[in-house]
């Protein structure tokens, strides 16, 4: 995941104070606990981003916002949704 300088997000560096949180990063991007869901339906979703970012090869070579990845987990249809 890349921050609009396209430098990495170093979830370190923002809890020490050493960075700022970027612009479209949610909480839970930080701390997993912070999920606006159940656990479950984190692991979810985080699933179901994978078999969107490998269902084409151009994804593995793309650098992904943190806005552009929240966004992607939250509105991405689960796999087990009718």
């Amino acid at each position: 995941m890349s921050v609009p300088r396209c430098a990495k997000l170093s979830k370190s560096l923002i809890r020490e104070g050493h960075a700022s949180f970027p612009t479209g990063a949610e909480p839970w991007m930080l701390d997993t606990r912070r999920w606006p869901g159940s656990l479950a339906e984190y692991a979810e979703q985080l699933l179901t981003l994978a078999e969107v970012l490998f269902a084409d090869p151009r994804h593995f070579f793309r650098s992904y916002s943190a806005a552009e990845i929240a966004r992607m987990m939250s509105t991405t249809k689960s796999r087990t949704a009718a």
